[in-house]
């Protein structure tokens, strides 16, 4: 989903997943979650 909302290959996704997941205190399955959820949604 990352990689579609950035238009960007699945190791730029991953990196943007972990920086968001670091910065909140959550893991990176926390924040995985929350993109499946909607409740993140990234743009450029």
């Amino acid at each position: 989903m990352i990689m579609v909302h950035l238009g960007v290959d699945p190791q730029h996704a991953l990196a943007r997943l972990r920086a968001h997941a670091f910065t909140n205190g959550q893991s990176v399955t926390e924040a995985a979650f929350d993109v499946i959820a909607g409740r993140i949604r990234f743009h450029d």
